[in-house]
């Protein structure tokens, strides 16, 4: 069976597909798309970083026989604008007509010619610097809030008596895996949150999300 996460690039069948960072990325977009009916209309691709995506999405844009639809959902990281013009200045020979900051509910422009549709998502919101699980962390439910700022003080704790390797940068990435370490089966992935309500797919953010999804491959 073929990884859903893993569809080859290099097939012409592939019309419309969405380039991911990494592989919870993938299946987090699977378990909204599942619990909000989004149509999956298009294939994804775990491109492993943001370094490939970029590379992966110029190479689409420029071939021969390019998709007709590409999206790309990426982490905004420590600046939003920083990475909304690196993206720009890898696209910069398509000329495309990028508006000057991304748009709040998920930016879509137009193709034209030969050239797709694009479609970009910079995670958590497309406005605040950050990555794929700040987006989760909002997506947690109401009833699962005291469990959630509990995971954050354990979190704090270990940090301030030195008890913690991870970077600063994985600061959220360490409350979500705590958080979901403590539910019924510990170290549910993000996408089998969403399935099991650990994450609400109703959420504000998800909705958001969802309908820019359907903008864009709809």
């Amino acid at each position: 069976m073929s990884d859903p996460c893993k569809q080859d690039l290099n097939s012409s069948e592939i019309k419309k597909i969405l380039l991911v960072e990494g592989n919870n990325d993938c299946h987090l977009v699977m378990g909204l798309c599942k619990k909000q009916n989004v149509t999956e209309n298009f294939s994804i691709h775990d491109c492993q970083g943001i370094d490939i995506a970029l590379k992966n999405l110029n190479s689409l844009i420029i071939r021969p026989d390019p998709p007709e639809v590409i999206g790309a959902v990426l982490d905004a990281d420590k600046s939003i604008m920083t990475q909304w013009n690196r993206i720009q200045k890898k696209l910069q020979d398509c000329d495309y007509n990028f508006p000057q900051n991304p748009m709040v509910n998920g930016t879509i422009i137009q193709g034209y010619q030969d050239k797709p549709k694009l479609g970009f998502w910079l995670m958590p919101n497309n406005i605040n610097a950050g990555i794929v699980e700040d987006f989760c962390i909002e997506l947690v439910p109401q009833n699962r809030q005291d469990t959630f700022r509990f995971a954050q003080e354990c979190v704090a704790e270990a940090k301030n008596r030195k008890l913690t390797d991870f970077k600063d940068q994985d600061y959220s990435k360490a409350e979500l895996c705590t958080y979901l370490a403590w539910q019924d089966e510990p170290g549910f992935p993000p996408g089998k949150a969403i399935g099991t309500k650990k994450l609400n797919a109703d959420a504000e953010l998800a909705k958001h999300f969802t309908d820019w999804l359907k903008q864009l491959f709809g």
